[in-house]
């Protein structure tokens, strides 16, 4: 019989939490009128008004045509407008409407309940061990992802 040490499961762990996380998410916005990826366009754009639509998919990690598709959604429920750029013509600023005001005070609101239910039953203290370990380990893999990509490219610090 093997026996696994804690870090063996730990990929599993996290891969699971994430996705019941997203699917708790899907079912609150649901109600809300909205995927899951249009929450995330709202509340990072909530954060960055004003930036352009390059800006926002290299923040949210996807391809500009998709950001494309989702902002046209949320600009036909009225939530996002695209603004002209005054410093560059070619290029549009993407801001929330006056609209969004109610849905992004929803989505906070759904944001701290989802947490509060994460947290349950952690202290203070447990939560920000939790959120250091997890800090620590995401950058371990920058690290990693960022030597694989000095491999690849032929920049092996080895061979330095």
């Amino acid at each position: 019989m093997t026996t696994h040490v804690p870090h063996d499961n730990v990929g599993y762990l996290i891969g699971d939490i994430s996705r019941m996380i997203r699917t708790i998410y899907d079912r609150r916005v649901e109600p809300l009128g909205m995927t899951r990826s249009q929450w995330r366009v709202m509340i990072r754009l909530s954060r960055r008004e004003g930036c352009s639509q390059t800006e926002l998919a290299n923040d949210l990690g996807i391809q500009k045509p998709t950001l494309g598709k989702l902002v046209e959604r949320l600009e036909a429920k009225g939530w996002v407008e695209r603004r002209p750029n005054p410093a560059d013509a070619r290029t549009k600023r993407l801001f929330l409407s006056a609209g969004a005001a109610p849905i992004i005070e929803e989505m906070h609101a759904q944001v701290d309940d989802v947490l509060e239910g994460i947290f349950d039953g952690l202290t203070q203290a447990d939560a920000a061990r939790l959120d250091a370990t997890l800090m620590r380990i995401k950058n371990n893999l920058v690290g990693m992802l960022d030597d694989a990509a000095s491999r690849q490219s032929g920049n092996s610090p080895e061979g330095a």
